[in-house]
């Protein structure tokens, strides 16, 4: 396949669009790959930018994904599901009966968060935001992820998200990261 030539914002130098795997840390978690998607590479800075089709569905599927994780949150994805939420700090930790600075010690990393919360964090994601449910009902997964959020492990064990693109929407694939 032959790479379309482009201008790279960065640096003006010379940069191609490919076809590739991207990971996505602007969603502010490292472990969400983005699978064959186009992405602006830089021949020059070797700057690399993602051409995100359908961005309000891929947070949402991220999101979604978050809630299925069979694991504790980490801190990064209880910050994520925060915003993606569109609640402060202060809100989101009256909202789960905690202080302000006990969430950001979570949301840092300084501090695990309990089974309680972790499970009040992924409710309050579906009750708070409809469409999440939606979308978990579109993927056929709306059942199976409300009957293991009881099972969740207590282990903070590091997953990958693969996300692929269709016509339809994101879906997605958790794996045990490597």
């Amino acid at each position: 396949m032959k790479a379309k030539q482009r201008v790279c914002r960065e640096c003006g130098g010379k940069a191609n669009v490919v076809r590739k795997d991207y990971r996505f840390i602007e969603s502010g978690l490292n472990n969400v790959f983005l699978k064959d998607i186009e992405v602006v590479v830089c021949s020059g800075c070797k700057g690399e930018s993602p051409r995100i089709p359908n961005h309000d569905d891929l947070m949402r599927t991220i999101a979604v994904a978050l809630v299925d994780k069979p694991y504790e949150l980490a801190g990064d994805e209880v910050r994520f599901l925060r915003k993606y939420l569109g609640e402060g700090s202060i809100s989101f930790a009256k909202m789960l009966g905690i202080d302000r600075s006990h969430l950001s010690r979570v949301e840092n990393g300084a501090m695990a968060i309990s089974r309680q919360t972790d499970r009040l964090v992924r409710t309050l994601a579906l009750v708070h935001n409809p469409t999440l449910v939606q979308k978990l009902k579109r993927l056929g997964r709306h059942e199976e992820v409300l009957g293991r959020l009881s099972e969740i492990g207590s282990d903070v064990n590091p997953i990958e998200m693969q996300l692929d693109h269709a016509e339809d929407g994101y879906t997605y694939d958790l794996r045990a990261a490597a």
